[in-house]
């Protein structure tokens, strides 16, 4: 396999590539589609929020004369002929001496009826004290059909040319978050109040980062005031300021906002209409409406964020990805701050499709690879291994801990070897092994190595088991049973059956890597293996099947029916250990 780093290398440049290409291709739909742009509004405000919290910027001061409950309670007239109240507040805000009055409240209709004339001459005399005392800008709102009402003829006369229409572009959420100085060809509110204050005013976000929230003055003080003559509390109110007058009252000319700026009505995001045209005015006279960034800019944050598809590693992908996002929302709010939009969506939905590609095309190919390495090397590592390989776990596996040895061999096979061709000594070997060796997995047993006709088993690494001693018991035990197995198809072969002899013991013991860099076995080093190598061989040369400590005994319940104890023996090379045997074997 002397190119597999090399096609594995070309493969994870391909995907790369891929990943990139996907990344971007996202990125420019996203850029495309209205369905996602939704996702950018609420991303708007979640900005909008960030910089109101941290560095709100300042906002010239603008009075709010709210028609309130508290208003119509003190009128002896309803809602639909308060021309006396409306003209009285007028000529009042005039005197004092305002930079613009706007008037959000739709003009009643003409007052008619015997003695009624005076109220809409009332109403008549304070358009035309607005007007000639500063800017006069009046609203007109369509009606249930979407038909803007025109002003009684007298009423227009004496306003001049104030009015326009008082709406603004609905995102899908139906929120207004934009300005537009024309909408279905008709001049919109705060566009005529720039003409009346000689300012300009273009297309653009509304900036909501400005000022804090409004509090309102209520009409009828207003009109207390002017009744009183009390000068001094009007000039203190309206000189020299943009005054807007608009109904305050529950559940009449509501409309969504980003946030909540009626500071009587705090959280809530559905506050009167006439706030709207105030956010707006605080950004035309502030530092004018919000604008989008430049295209070259925003076409290169989508290319940033396509890049996340050339990232190799996992973790720096996702970690930079994560502090991308966090970083480029700061910028977002910094650009709000200086009066810029930016769209961060497209290159989100880069950077996020670009890394989730990589990934995935990754993982795949991990799969496929790791498919094919099991393939390759499944048969010559014991599964517990091959698994700790694929999963990038064995070089931490190693350490110290308890666990328990298995060592067979077969009795004879010096002797047999004599007899029979290599041909058939390995043909032996290899059914022997495919018998012994499921058996061996199947208890959590890791095969260390074939030696001829011995093998040696670890229980415990590299991964560890409750009750090691347990398992190489039962591991013996299934061995032994599938020798039994194997020597009845031995015996209708005409071939003489086998004899295995196993040692178990068991103790601490160090394990993992053994050898160079060049070549390495996974083993395990301690006294207990030693002691189970040297039990094999008593186990053989006595003629007993199984062979194990006293210590082995113990730890897995005790000795039963079917031990015999051999009491202490000396084993070559050791110090005596007890021992106990089963199912001794005929000679």
């Amino acid at each position: 396999m002397p190119d597999t780093l090399p096609r594995l290398s070309r493969r994870l440049q391909r995907a790369a590539r891929l990943a990139c290409a996907v990344g971007l291709t996202a990125g420019v739909l996203a850029w495309a589609l209205p369905a996602t742009q939704r996702l950018a509004t609420p991303l708007f405000d979640a900005a909008v929020a960030l910089v109101r919290a941290v560095a709100p910027a300042p906002a010239p001061e603008l009075v709010l004369v709210g028609l309130d409950e508290a208003t119509l309670a003190a009128s002896p007239r309803p809602l639909g002929l308060l021309h006396e109240e409306l003209g009285t507040a007028l000529a009042a805000i005039a005197a004092a001496g305002p930079r613009a009055t706007v008037l959000d409240i739709v003009l009643p209709a003409r007052a008619a009826g015997p003695g009624l004339e005076a109220l809409d001459l009332a109403l008549m005399q304070g358009l035309v004290a607005a007007r000639t005392r500063g800017a006069l800008v009046l609203a007109l709102e369509p009606d249930a059909a979407g038909r803007i009402q025109p002003l009684h003829p007298p009423y227009a006369a004496a306003a001049g040319p104030a009015a326009a229409v008082a709406l603004y572009p609905l995102d899908w959420d139906h929120a207004v978050r934009r300005f537009e100085p024309v909408i279905g060809g008709e001049t919109t509110l705060i566009a005529r109040l720039a003409e009346r204050l000689g300012v300009s005013a273009r297309a653009g976000w509304i900036d909501w980062t400005r000022g804090a929230p409004y509090e309102y003055l209520p009409l009828q003080r207003v009109l207390d005031w002017s009744r009183q003559g009390d000068d001094a509390d009007l000039r203190a109110a309206f000189a020299s300021k943009l005054v807007f007058v608009g109904s305050v009252l529950p559940f009449v000319d509501r409309l969504p906002q980003p946030v909540a700026l009626a500071a009587w009505e705090p959280g809530l995001t559905t506050p009167p209409g006439v706030l709207v045209h105030m956010q707006a005015a605080r950004s035309l006279l502030g530092a004018g409406f919000l604008l989008p960034v430049a295209w070259p800019f925003a076409l290169l944050l989508v290319v940033g964020g396509a890049a996340f598809g050339l990232v190799g590693h996992p973790l720096r992908r996702w970690g930079w990805l994560a502090a991308a996002l966090v970083a480029s929302f700061a910028l977002m709010a910094a650009l709000l701050r200086a009066g810029w939009v930016l769209p961060l969506i497209p290159a989100w939905a880069a950077a996020l499709v670009a890394a989730t590609t990589r990934s995935v095309l990754e993982a795949r190919e991990h799969r496929r690879e790791q498919r094919r390495l099991a393939r390759t090397f499944g048969g010559y590592v014991s599964p517990q291994v091959l698994n700790a390989i694929l999963a990038g776990r064995l070089a931490a596996t190693g350490g110290r801990r308890a666990m328990a040895f298995l060592f067979a061999d077969l009795r004879g096979f010096t002797a047999l070897s004599e007899r029979e061709s290599p041909e058939v000594v390995l043909d032996l070997l290899n059914r022997y092994y495919a018998a012994i060796t499921p058996a061996l997995h199947a208890h959590g047993g890791t095969i260390d190595n074939f030696r001829g006709d011995g093998v040696m088993v670890m229980f415990g690494a590299p991964e560890p088991l409750a009750r090691p001693e347990q398992a190489a018991l039962a591991a013996a035990q299934a061995v032994l049973d599938a020798v039994a197995a194997l020597n009845l198809r031995l015996a209708a072969q005409g071939r003489a059956p086998l004899e295995c002899a196993i040692g178990v013991a068991a103790g601490e013991a160090v394990f993992g890597d053994l050898g160079s860099t060049e070549r390495k076995d996974y083993t395990a080093l301690g006294d207990a293996v030693n002691v189970a190598a040297r039990l094999q061989d008593v186990a053989r040369e006595q003629g007993h099947a199984l062979v194990v400590t006293a210590a082995v005994l113990e730890r897995a319940g005790g000795p039963g029916e079917g031990w015999l104890a051999l009491g202490e023996c000396a084993l070559r090379g050791h110090s005596p250990v007890v021992l106990y045997a089963r199912r001794r074997l005929p000679a």
